[in-house]
């Protein structure tokens, strides 16, 4: 290893000068040769990781394609399991890929950053990942950060896709390039929350029976909405609000993410709702409710919204859990009893996660299709010709999704997203071919926005877990 002095350095790596010390930069081959908060940069310099940065998957060895992670592993009370567990499915997704020989001969690699849930944070550990790591995918958690993150991606040509960003404002992003012609870098296997709104309105308006016939709401006159105070609460508040009416929505109130809960508090202790709408996060939820108990309204009925359908909001009340048996919510659909795509998922997922169900969070099965969704999208980039691929940078990444999705009338075969039929979706894909896909999470047809449709599963909170109640489409209108 050589050190080059901070005059040196700034002449042959300006692009880096942000990141040097008046010490001078160390030059590498790879990151073994760097101190253990460092990494080896595509000039050969060590530097400095983002804080919060640092874990990597897959296999170093050869000329791996390296892709980036931005995700709310950690919040205000810790581990985020929810994030976590989305996580797994990710990794469990490139192993699979990579045990095939990954893309063009090249297995993926992936390096982790965890935002706690601040998207300042993210828009910097992903301004590492493509200015400094040059990664030309990233793969993010939650509408505000994938909002904030975009900014970054969008002008580096540099592939966005979340598997939980379900924010409306997304589809407004203004995601194409000259490069990318008239396909977009930012994509989703979440759903928009405009489809889950409409759902939630309805089943708390009493607009729908269940299947069996069962109306839990029929009684419901009044309803609180609380909401997280970002790109995620507000879009669900603004459809609720619009389904409900102002009839029947009698009070409301926002509150920061990790912030002060106490006018969201006042709003269900003192406006008694039949029903409060919790669209936030699970340890903002918790807290909230908790001091609801605590201030008199033990028997107050809530409903959820897919970012509480996680195990952690369980363990933030502890001894107070049963404030919230027998709530409903909903969440993207996911625990298909009957689906041979998801069952598969979820005994893989099983057997590599100490037998965790990850039907009890949202999103892992849409977060392993969307590994599985950048690989084939890769092949496409990478070209037909294997002795002779073409680089796989963002833009045709994105190229190679709009190929998931045919034209109505195009003749196309159908793979299983899994490790089962990976190799002959490669094989297809990267000819250029159009081809269909069958998810964990459902079938992946995307618009022209970059995002799937989806039916969404309503649950039940029974003795300290989720039960899965029914599957319900959502109104077109």
């Amino acid at each position: 290893m050589k050190t080059l002095g901070f005059m040196t350095c700034c002449a042959v790596f300006l692009a880096g000068c942000s990141f040097t010390t008046a010490s001078g930069l160390t030059e590498c081959e790879s990151s073994a040769d760097c101190d253990t908060n460092q990494v080896c940069s595509s000039s050969g310099f060590c530097l400095p990781q983002p804080e919060g940065c640092g874990e990597r998957v897959g296999d170093p060895a050869g000329n791996p394609i390296v892709l980036g992670a931005a995700l709310a592993l950690t919040n205000s009370e810790g581990r985020d399991e929810s994030e976590v567990q989305a996580l797994n499915a990710i990794k469990l997704a490139l192993g699979e890929i990579n045990d095939r020989e990954g893309v063009a001969g090249r297995r993926f690699n992936l390096l982790i950053c965890d935002t706690r849930s601040d998207p300042s944070r993210a828009k910097t550990q992903a301004e590492w990942l493509v200015k400094e790591r040059g990664v030309p995918a990233i793969f993010s958690s939650g509408s505000g950060q994938t909002i904030s993150i975009s900014s970054i991606t969008i002008p580096n040509n540099v592939l966005l896709i979340s598997h939980t960003a379900t924010s409306p404002d997304i589809a407004n992003l203004s995601d194409k390039t000259t490069a990318s012609g008239d396909v977009g870098l930012v994509w989703r296997t979440a759903p928009s929350d405009r489809l889950q709104g409409r759902i939630i309105g309805d089943l708390v308006r009493n607009a729908r029976p269940l299947q069996n016939g069962d109306r839990p709401f029929a009684t419901t006159s009044t309803v609180s909405l609380v909401y997280v105070d970002d790109a995620y609460g507000q879009g669900l508040f603004n459809t609720i609000l619009t389904r409900l009416g102002t009839d029947r929505v009698t009070s409301s109130a926002s509150y920061l993410r990790n912030g002060d809960v106490a006018a969201a508090v006042n709003r269900i202790v003192d406006g008694t709702p039949n029903v409060a709408v919790m669209a936030g996060f699970s340890e903002d939820n918790a807290k909230i409710i908790s001091q609801v108990g605590t201030r008199g309204r033990a028997t107050q009925t809530y409903f959820f919204t897919d970012a509480s359908k996680e195990a952690g909001l369980f363990t933030a009340l502890g001894a107070q859990k049963n404030l919230i048996e027998g709530a409903y919510g909903t969440a993207p659909a996911q625990s298909r009893p009957g689906d041979t795509v998801y069952l598969t998922f979820r005994e893989r997922f099983r057997t590599s996660n100490n037998n965790t169900d990850p039907g009890q969070f949202s999103f892992t099965a849409h977060a392993y299709d969307s590994m599985y969704l950048v690989a084939l999208g890769s092949a496409y980039a990478a070209g037909a010709d294997i002795n002779a691929p073409q680089p796989i940078t963002g833009d045709r990444i994105a190229q190679g999704l709009s190929k998931v999705t045919p034209p109505s009338g195009t003749p196309a075969s159908t793979f299983s997203l899994g490790f089962a039929q990976f190799t002959d979706a490669r094989n297809e894909i990267r000819t250029g071919k159009f081809i269909n896909v069958q998810g964990a999470s459902g079938p992946l047809d995307f618009d022209g926005t970059g995002e799937a449709s989806s039916e969404y599963e309503l649950f039940r909170v029974e003795g300290g877990a989720f039960k899965f109640i029914e599957f319900i489409s959502p109104p077109a209108t």
